[in-house]
Order: structure tokens, then sequence, then C-alpha cells
């Protein structure tokens, strides 16, 4: 009798230690989770709006005013068409140098939510591209044909849509090739992109029902 009251008191003290680490281990990966898609979010922020300022910088270098917002940029000033070609492609351009600064170091040094920072900093270059696939242009305006101008490049091509796209294409391969990922992250990703398309979204429309009734209708 008392073997077994040992064996079971041992028995129930480890199911209870395991229990507990079980919980810790949930509580561990809920905490981790949390703190992914934070990073994964505030990525896709930061860019945004380095892409906005992108467009100001050669407002301000000419003594022109133009005040960035988290997802729009709106001129104070009436700035002359020869600069404004300069300002639709400083945006692009920064986006650009993001995406490739990022996905430079994720290739060369691993760390911890380096997944979640490349993600978030691809996530315009997959969304212009995604537009271009369903409607024949990253951008709803003409920024990416006076880009396209800027660059040397013909104003009425597609060269910035392809280069977004082969952007979109070469993080989607180093991420492949680094992180090794299993299939069953597949669901995962899935419901990554619809979060990631409402977010995008949201912001564009949110940003705008916000500052245009201050900055356009002054």
């Amino acid at each position: 009798m008392n073997l077994m009251g040992s064996v079971t008191i041992k028995n129930g003290r480890w199911l209870i230690a395991n229990e507990n680490n079980y919980m810790a281990k949930l509580k561990l990966d809920y905490k981790s989770e949390l703190k992914t898609w934070t990073i994964f979010f505030a990525t896709i922020l930061i860019t945004v709006f380095i892409h906005e300022l992108g467009h100001c910088i050669p407002a301000w270098i000419n003594g022109y005013g133009s005040i960035p917002t988290p997802a729009k940029t709106y001129p104070s000033d009436n700035i002359p068409d020869s600069l404004g070609l300069f300002i639709s492609a400083a945006g692009p351009i920064c986006t650009v140098l993001i995406a490739l600064t990022v996905l430079f170091f994720y290739f060369k040094n691993r760390f911890k939510y380096d997944s979640a920072i490349l993600a978030g900093a691809l996530v315009s270059p997959a969304m212009y591209t995604v537009r271009f696939i369903l409607q024949g242009r990253g951008h709803d305006s003409t920024e990416f044909q006076e880009t396209q101008s800027v660059m040397g490049l013909s104003y009425s091509g597609h060269s910035l849509d392809w280069i977004f796209a082969v952007i979109s294409l070469m993080g989607i391969i180093v991420w492949l090739i680094k992180s090794k990922p299993s299939y069953k992250i597949i669901g995962r990703l899935i419901i990554g992109f619809v979060l990631t398309f409402i977010f995008f979204v949201a912001l564009q429309d949110i940003n705008n029902a916000i500052f245009d009734p201050i900055f356009l209708h002054r």
C-alpha cells in the first residue's frame, strides 16, 4: 500500500508539474505570438510612413511645404510640375530601398522576429504587385509613371511594377531558403494575408478620413 501510495503521489506530482509546464509554455507562446504580430504590423506602419516621408524630402529641400501622415502626403504649397515628378518618385524609391535593405540584412544575419520584420517590409511591394496583377497598375494615380520617368524609363511602361514584383518574389525565395518553414504554416500564411490586406486598406481609409478634411479643405 505504501509503495502504491508513493507511486500515486509521485505520478500526481509528475502530472501537476507537466501541466504547469504546459500552461507556462502556452502563456509564453501567446506572448511571443502577440509580439510577432505587433512587430509585423508596426513594421508596415513604419515602412508606409517612410514612403510618405520620402515624398516630402524633395519638397523640403527646395523650400516647399509638405506634410507627411501615416499613409498620405499633403503639399502645403503650390509645387511646380517639374518638382512634382521628383516628389512622386521619392516615395516608391524609398519603398524599394527599405525592402532591399531589410532583405539584405535578413539574408546576412538571423535574429528573433526577423521574419516578422521582413514580412512587414515586403507588404507594400507585395500589395503593389497584387494590384498590378488584378488591375494592371500597382498604384491608382500616376505616381509609378512619374517615378519611371525620373528613372529614365518609359513613362507608360510597367518597369516599377515589375521591380516590386521581383522584390516580392526575392523576399519569398530568401525566406523559404533561410527559414525552411513547414507546410503546416500554410493556414497561418493565408490568415496573415487576409489580415494584412484588411489592415493595409483600413490604414489608407482611416488616414484619409482623418487628414483629408484637415489638409484638403483649408
